[in-house]
């Protein structure tokens, strides 16, 4: 319910915060869906009774459990709005999907209070009033049932696992190229991908081909086919994911999607023998050590519940021991250092396999591999392991890449005299968000006098008699916090500006501290402006590249001023753009600063589109 008495004193809010949780969604369920689109619905209608301006965080998708928050990035997000002063109200479905846990109910509702924040929940029934006692003391009431619920399903769900254990029943997502029966036990799964001529994946049945000269690959047959190659020989786990994507194996990853197998696919297979066999085990495949010591012929295998041969998967086990090592310890490798680039970059090819297949999770980062600088060894940017995506290169020098990285950042540096230039092009690009006829000044010194006003009648209305001192220093305390928004409060033009500036300062601090700096600093400098590079390994250069959010508009104007500069000689340094000493990158360097350009000014547009 509505806190009236304050909304009064703040009609400039009106900022609901508008939060949607479900606990966990099922991949290729529909009606999983349904809770969400509830919760939506009811928190729309509750914003438009009371011409609130819904701005909405959604945590759906995947495990996302109310007892913490560490997996609820929205949630995190919604906490750092709270305090400011746009925000009049919090909405949620009910008061389980903000938190499971009584003593955080207890902090939000205090943190509420003590900002001038409502509490609303939309869901029939589960109107409360938190400024009252007996509205306090039902929610800490409701909390308090809901953390019960929570648990009681966790120990129930537990209870369950222990007993299907117990029956020789595998739990969880059954190891690939299996399925269940009706019983719960494992049996080879009928399920696989339609290979098409193109070089793609197609889930379907083995009796459907999509399209004529399709080639049917059975899951259960490629398990098969990675156990096989891995007790047979002394093939590794890269070697044998290359293997199968050549031939057009094809891996069913943890939403039901064919792709094409991965190294890390092939430990996966590898490591699930036991549960192949009719084992069950306490822990997951993942967390079991190769190097453990056991008896390869004693291992009671259930002959009777096995997917694949006993022989092959006592093979396998003694495959996987005899090539597993115990770690020494946990340390740092004195020959090892942090890769300046490496948590930012990705590979061009897989990009664009991410792209056609709409795929995020086909993207692969460039992680660092060697010795010291130091060292005879010459440290590399290397590709993640077993994926074939098309690149030839797997890897390429750190001198190379970071020498390409040096040239982008001094191309986006510019002269001191070019912001007045870059603050007009960034007004004339976002020239919709400039209206002439709203006088910002104006407007700020009549809010500011508005809030002095009520300031000075709640005082009157305290002298008289007429509220109490509790009603008056709150009434005080939110139309201070509102002056103090206002007066900090700056013009679209003096805003941009300082935007730029910041963007300007980070690009001119990068250019000047990377060639002085440690491997830790670089990485730092990088990973604060940069949200992401994409690096052609074949051509050994940055074809596309992200800055942080805040800097977006930065690369927009700076690309426009690229434009303005087309008719300087490209072998003298413009006057107003590129920084000083531009280093050369080949015979054709004379024309090749001006071609960069362009790559910059086509990046921007398809970021900006």
């Amino acid at each position: 319910m509505e806190n009236t008495k304050r909304s009064r004193t703040a009609i400039q809010r009106s900022v609901a915060l508008c939060y949607i949780r479900q606990s966990f969604t099922r991949a290729g369920e529909p009606d999983d869906l349904n809770s969400p689109e509830r919760q939506r619905a009811n928190i729309q209608a509750t914003c438009d009774r009371n011409g609130w301006t819904p701005e909405w965080y959604e945590d759906v998708g995947g495990h996302k459990s109310g007892r913490s928050e560490k997996n609820r990035p929205q949630w995190l997000a919604l906490k750092s709005r709270l305090g400011d002063p746009d925000v009049v109200a919090l909405v949620a479905n009910d008061l389980s999907r903000l938190h499971r846990k009584g003593w955080r109910v207890s902090d939000l509702i205090e943190f509420l209070n003590e900002h001038n924040v409502n509490l609303v929940l939309t869901a029939p029934g589960r109107d409360v009033d938190t400024t009252t006692l007996k509205g306090r003391m039902f929610l800490q009431f409701g909390a308090i049932i809901d953390e019960f619920y929570a648990e009681d399903i966790s120990q129930r769900a537990k209870d369950s696992i222990i007993y299907r254990k117990s029956l020789g029943r595998s739990v969880g997502i059954p190891p690939f190229g299996t399925a269940r029966d009706k019983n719960g036990f494992l049996v080879p799964s009928p399920e696989g991908a339609w290979l098409l001529p193109s070089g793609t994946f197609v889930a379907g049945s083995a009796d459907t081909p999509p399209q004529e000269g399709a080639v049917w690959k059975s899951y259960y047959e490629a398990a098969r086919t990675i156990l096989t190659l891995y007790a047979s020989g002394n093939r590794g786990l890269e070697i044998i994911a290359y293997m199968l994507s050549d031939e057009g194996w094809a891996f069913r990853d943890r939403s039901g999607n064919p792709r094409t197998i991965w190294r890390d696919d092939v430990r996966r297979v590898v490591a699930n023998w036991p549960e192949y066999g009719g084992l069950i085990s306490d822990n997951r495949g993942k967390d079991r050590p190769a190097y453990e010591e056991y008896d390869v012929n004693a291992i009671p295998f259930q002959a009777e519940r096995a997917v694949f041969p006993i022989e092959l998967l006592r093979a396998v086990a003694e495959a996987r021991h005899q090539r597993s090592q115990r770690p020494v310890d946990k340390g740092v490798k004195p020959d090892t250092f942090p890769y300046p680039l490496s948590g930012i970059t990705f590979c061009a090819h897989c990009e664009r396999l991410a792209l056609a297949h709409n795929n995020p999770r086909l993207r692969s980062r460039l992680g660092g591999k060697g010795a010291r600088r130091t060292s005879g060894d010459i440290p590399r940017y290397r590709h993640k392991s077993g994926v074939r995506c098309g690149s030839d290169n797997k890897s390429v020098r750190c001198d190379v890449y970071e020498a390409d990285f040096e040239r982008l950042i001094r191309l986006l540096t510019i002269r001191p005299e070019a912001m007045i230039l870059m603050t007009e092009l960034a007004i004339q690009a976002d020239s919709h968000r400039f209206r002439d006829d709203i006088d910002i000044d104006k407007q700020k010194e009549e809010a500011i006098a508005l809030c002095r006003r009520r300031v000075e009648a709640a005082m009157h209305l305290y002298k008289d008699g007429e509220t109490d001192r509790a009603e008056y220093l709150q009434i005080r305390e939110t139309n201070e916090r509102e002056i103090v928004h206002w007066e900090t409060r700056t013009t679209e033009t003096e805003r941009l500006a300082i935007e730029l500036a910041m963007c300007v300062e980070a690009v001119d601090k990068l250019a000047r501290l990377w060639e002085i700096s440690e491997p830790e600093d670089q990485q730092g400098l990088a990973q604060n402006l940069f949200e992401s590079i994409v690096y052609d390994l074949d051509e050994q250069r940055i074809v596309d590249f992200r800055l942080k959010p805040w800097a977006d508009q930065f690369l927009v104007v700076r690309a426009s001023l690229s434009t303005l500069e087309e008719g300087a000689e490209a072998e003298n340094p413009p006057s107003l753009g590129v920084g000083k000493d531009m280093p050369p990158r080949g015979p054709d360097s004379k024309h090749l600063w001006w071609s960069y350009a362009e790559e910059i000014r086509l990046l921007s547009n398809n970021f900006a589109a």
